[in-house]
This record gives structure tokens, sequence and C-alpha cells, in this order.
């Protein structure tokens, strides 16, 4: 049986072309950008089989606009979506603004009806990803608001004690300014305090007992 030498050939349509350094693109890959953008793909769909396509499209749409802090192009999206749809990974609008540090948009989409407390694919609430990307400011508004981080216990253990080990000071602090209780422990009992500690990473532990760890907690021996 003769195997199609094409299979594993680059797609040379989709390839940029590189000239002194920067991509550019052919006419070919232009002219196809072209037809996807006439929506040419939707002519022989039914009107229903239209909206429903294209609904699916407007929260990628919603959460570029977010992206790139295009008000104008959002509030003309969210006129036809409601703003808690998510793209394909269910990031909503208020997701990708708080992974951006978007604190004007954030602000906007709660005015709008923006819930905390949905998660995307990752299991990633709003607040997670501000905590995440270290966005204090946004931590601070998201928690007046009661939004939820929906982590399990342990989970937050392991993640704080993981800052120690990086020593990540902004980190600890995203943590801390989002109300976790910093003595929460790993499987074993260890809190970030332990952990500190047993390196000897003094400022990590001055900074711990700044957000009132508590170093009376025994690990589990």
């Amino acid at each position: 049986m003769e195997m199609d030498s094409t299979q594993d050939r680059p797609d040379i349509v989709t390839k940029p072309i590189i000239i002194l350094g920067t991509a550019t693109r052919d006419r070919r890959f232009l002219h196809w950008v072209g037809q996807v953008l006439k929506l040419k793909w939707l002519k022989n769909k039914s009107q229903e089989e239209v909206k429903v396509m294209i609904g699916e499209l407007l929260p990628s749409f919603a959460c570029g606009c977010v992206e790139n802090n295009d008000f104008l192009s959002l509030q003309e999206i969210l006129e036809r979506m409601d703003v808690n749809c998510g793209d394909y990974d269910g990031t909503t609008p208020l997701h990708k603004a708080c992974e951006k540090g978007r604190l004007d948009m954030v602000k906007y989409l709660m005015g709008k009806g923006a819930s905390t407390q949905l998660k995307d694919r990752f299991g990633y609430t709003p607040l997670h990803l501000a905590i995440k990307n270290r966005h204090f400011d946004i931590i601070r508004i998201l928690r007046l608001k009661g939004a939820p981080l929906s982590l399990e216990l342990v989970r937050i253990g392991l993640e704080l004690i993981k800052v120690v080990q990086n020593k990540d000071y902004q980190l600890l602090q995203a943590w801390y300014l989002s109300g976790v209780n910093l003595d929460q422990s790993d499987y074993n009992g260890r809190t970030a305090l332990h952990i500190a500690v047993r390196l000897r990473e003094r400022t990590m532990v001055s900074r711990l007992l700044e957000y009132r760890a508590t170093p009376l907690v025994l690990p589990n021996l």
C-alpha cells in the first residue's frame, strides 16, 4: 500500500515567510484568510446553525477584546452574548481580565454581572488566576466581592510550600492578600513556615510571620 507522502509534510500555505528576520505571508495565505473572514464557510448552513456557530465564537472574541483592552468592541459583543459564557476552555471575559491584570475591565465586567464563581477547564476561578499572576489590586476587589478560590485545602498548602521553595515573595503576598490560611498544611502536616525554617530562609520566615503565620503548628511526625 502506497503511503501518502503529504501526510507529514508541513502546510506551506500557513507557514510564514521570514525576510530579514520579519515574518510575512505570501498571497495564497492572505487569500485564504480573506475567505475565512468573509464567512463563506457558513454559506450552506441553516440560519439556526449559523446562529449557534457564531454564538460559540463570540466568547473567544470577547476574551480577545479583554486582552487588547478594547472596551468598545467588548461592549458590542456583550450585547449579543451572556457575559458569563466561556470559550472552548471555559475562559470567560472575567477570567481573561484577571489573568491579564486588566483592572478596569474587571470592574466593568463585574458591573455587567460577571460571575466570580465560575471555573475554567483547568479548574481556575478568576481569583486563582489573579493570584497566580500576582495582580494585587484585582485580588483585593475580588475578595471584597466574596470571590471563591475553590481549591482543596491541602492543595493550598502545597501551593504555599512551592512559593517558599521558589523564594517567590510576590506570589506569597498575592496568596496573603487572597485571605487564605498561611498555616494550611500539605499531606504530611507541613506548612510553608516549616519549609522556610528547614531551608533556613530567614527573609521568607520573617515575611510569613509578618503575614501572621503561626510558629506553633506541628507537622505530622
